[in-house]
């Protein structure tokens, strides 16, 4: 893999490493010699780079993991030589498991890097349940993953949009309440035991005994925004496990329909979205 930076002020190269925490242990060697270049010709760390050059690392390919790649269906919203963005049809699996070892993303994605020689470990930003569909973010260097972690405070908003049971009283509202798994049960009820989780949520659309939710979280957890949601009374239409109510959709009305976050090597701020799925306006039909 190849990182490129422009440089912004003039500096050593071992400074400018330092200064965006380039461990020197993930970037390949040429004998004695780090593969640095800048516009195209290589470079040692003891070089300087002046503002507006270009600073090219290229950076020690990652080992595939040991998935069965599958030609499936998959549907991708972004790509660039560090991040992938795909959006992710309901009632497909994230990962393989000893019972399923075939038909989720993971085998998918797998097949993308196979096929496009892309040498990375499945790096996931964030995951979602089976039942709901919607952005799903990878990045193809544990490196950039570490860039976005929470220590350089370079925050990854996910929106989402969801179809719930009545008329929500209170329009725009932060829900702040611990989850814990249930006892002797893979549910989750709110609770003090519980982890802390923040869902905001915001009405944008009303109709009949239905709400239309923009919702966002923060420290997502296992069935965050369907408990969340469910404590108040205003359960997700389509929810097997917290909505009692039953109507003619097929599918959970909870997708994951944006990401923004910036850039962790060009420092671009990139937003990305996907249309709601049609099962959302068909219901709003009903």
């Amino acid at each position: 893999m190849e990182l490129i930076y422009k440089v912004k002020k003039p500096e050593t190269i071992q400074r400018f490493i330092k200064e965006n925490h380039i461990p020197t242990s993930i970037l390949e060697r040429d004998e004695k010699f780090y593969k640095i270049y800048v516009n195209k010709k290589i470079r040692s760390r003891k070089d300087t780079v002046r503002k507006g050059d270009k600073i090219h690392f290229q950076i020690i390919d990652e080992e595939l993991e040991k998935i069965m790649p599958q030609d499936l269906p998959l549907e991708i919203v972004y790509e660039d030589e560090q991040i992938l963005i795909v959006n992710k049809p309901v009632n497909m699996k994230m990962m393989i498991s000893k019972k399923h070892q075939k038909e989720t993303l993971a085998n998918a994605i797998m097949h993308h890097y196979k096929q496009n020689k892309i040498n990375a470990k499945l790096h996931f930003i964030n995951r979602l349940d089976t039942d709901t569909s919607g952005i799903v973010m990878l990045v193809k260097h544990k490196f950039i993953k570490f860039l976005l972690s929470d220590k350089f405070d370079n925050e990854v908003v996910f929106k989402y949009k969801a179809i719930v049971d009545g008329e929500v009283p209170v329009k725009d509202f932060n829900i702040c309440l611990p989850i814990s798994i249930m006892k002797e049960s893979n549910l989750r009820e709110v609770s003090e035991a519980g982890k802390d989780c923040e869902t905001k949520y915001k009405v944008v659309k009303e109709w009949k005994s239905f709400s239309l939710l923009d919702i966002e979280v923060k420290n997502k957890i296992t069935h965050q925004i369907k408990v969340h949601l469910a404590h108040f009374d205003f359960p997700i239409v389509g929810d097997k496990y917290y909505n009692k109510n039953k109507y003619p959709v097929k599918r959970l009305l909870l997708h994951n329909s944006q990401v923004k976050f910036t850039h962790p090597i060009t420092e671009e701020s990139i937003i990305v979205k996907t249309e709601l799925p049609e099962a959302f306006e068909e219901f709003t039909m009903i």
